[in-house]
């Protein structure tokens, strides 16, 4: 058992590191609550929305090769397990609309509006696939039924050599038959009021009915 302030946690909620340190390059022991504890316990300090944005990478599949892991941090089902104590119904909440597949707080937050503003629920970074069944991309948001798709472009994408991949994305996109919606930051404005606008008319554009 180790205690902390008013927190007792059991051994499996403690995960036990080492970190070196830059001048001396001595390493010292360093003892953290585990990455699903961690979740449970910022259910008193955040909102909901910010709560299923971590909860979102806790359980997103990890890029192989670029991040040191290949396995995700926790499961859903994971995050479920912890759902007790004071704040339960905060984390049952925040839990039951989690998703794998956001790469990012603010795909999370476009996901949680486009849900908000009751369009249909996208696939997240899945492959896009042509008429042949070919893989042509992995775009942030998709909408295979409607042939529409959606991509969050950050600070990043200023860069020269993302904007080349960009449009190489956009091309192999269109070679698909799909439309391809590019949202920013701005479009985050008013929560998300014209992300959302633009995703609903093209949706409508490819054959969607509200309420349909």
């Amino acid at each position: 058992m180790v205690t902390w302030h008013d927190l007792r946690l059991v051994p499996a909620e403690v995960d036990r590191l080492s970190y070196r340190m830059r001048r001396s390059g001595r390493t010292s022991p360093l003892q953290l609550t585990t990455p699903l504890r961690t979740w449970r316990d910022l259910a008193a300090h955040l909102p909901v929305p910010a709560l299923i944005a971590a909860g979102d990478h806790l359980v997103r599949i990890p890029r192989p090769g670029l991040e040191g892991r290949e396995r995700p941090w926790c499961t859903p089902d994971e995050l479920l397990t912890v759902a007790t104590g004071r704040h339960a119904g905060t984390l049952r909440e925040a839990a039951a609309q989690v998703r794998i597949g956001a790469d990012s707080p603010k795909e999370t937050e476009l996901r949680l509006a486009f849900a908000a503003a009751g369009l249909p629920e996208p696939e997240l970074n899945v492959p896009l696939r042509g008429d042949a069944g070919e893989t042509r991309q992995c775009p942030d948001f998709q909408w295979p039924q409607f042939r529409v798709c959606a991509e969050y472009d950050g600070r990043q994408h200023s860069d020269r050599a993302q904007v080349q991949r960009d449009i190489r994305r956009a091309r192999a996109v269109k070679a698909a038959g799909y439309a391809e919606l590019r949202l920013y930051q701005k479009d985050l404005e008013n929560e998300c009021a014209d992300a959302v606008g633009i995703v609903r008319a093209e949706l409508i554009e490819r054959g969607w009915r509200p309420g349909g």
